[in-house]
């Protein structure tokens, strides 16, 4: 007789990952293995919960993988859906989006999952291991995991209306920790002060775009400015 089990995932909201995917696999494996289980989160209650790899990555090293943190309504996910259209139009570039909403719309937080590579890009799921990292706005910090999703050396770009001198001291112990124990590179700019004052009031997402690519290397930095303007 065939081996049938069954199970429960997504609960929570939590992604079907790669890992969980393994975790599944695995548990068929065993001697005994359970005939219904959940995967994805400690369920305490019935005792199901399997085992599984978070950190399992199965997607290539030639692919970036980006991660950007803005607030409803400041253009954060317009100049990424732009980016994907940008590096989505060459011939030689694979690039996929996935776009995460709060409930509200002004001022609600927005998060943007990017992956771009020479090769046709077959992740259904949110990045959980990025090489570069968007904090569109320097308060989200204190709110949000940002670095939750940050790969060992990745690249965090921070937008900041403090001066550099101060930047450090105004991290919180967490994300100063972070920083250092994964080798993370930490950029800074005040884009709010570069968009006002060149008439773009609170609209920080050009000035970050343009940051993204001059940082990331992904597109030469004036050919991605040129397309920009386009």
């Amino acid at each position: 007789m065939p081996l049938v089990i069954g199970g429960r995932f997504g609960l929570s909201s939590k992604e079907f990952t790669p890992g969980m995917v393994a975790g599944v696999f695995a548990e068929l494996q065993r001697d005994q293995p359970r005939r219904r289980f959940t995967v994805g989160i400690n369920d305490d209650v019935s005792g199901t919960s399997i085992a599984y790899p978070a950190g399992l990555d199965i997607e290539s090293p030639s692919t970036v993988r980006a991660v950007f943190f803005g607030l409803g309504s400041d253009g954060t996910v317009g100049a990424n859906k732009n980016t994907i259209k940008i590096l989505g139009g060459d011939a030689d570039q694979y690039a996929q989006g996935y776009f995460v909403y709060d409930s509200k719309k002004s001022g609600s937080q927005t998060v943007s999952h990017l992956r771009f590579g020479p090769n046709p890009i077959r992740a259904p799921y949110l990045v959980n291991q990025a090489s570069f990292i968007g904090c569109h706005h320097f308060e989200l910090l204190e709110r949000v995991d940002i670095l939750g999703c940050a790969a060992p050396g990745a690249t965090l770009l921070l937008n900041c209306p403090l001066r550099p001198d101060q930047v450090w001291d105004a991290l919180t112990r967490p994300v100063q920790a972070r920083i250092l124990s994964q080798g993370i590179k930490l950029y800074v700019i005040d884009a709010g002060r570069i968009a006002r004052q060149f008439g773009l009031g609170g609209r920080v997402n050009t000035v970050l775009q343009t940051c993204f690519f001059a940082i990331s290397g992904v597109l030469e930095r004036d050919q991605a400015i040129a397309r920009i303007k386009a």
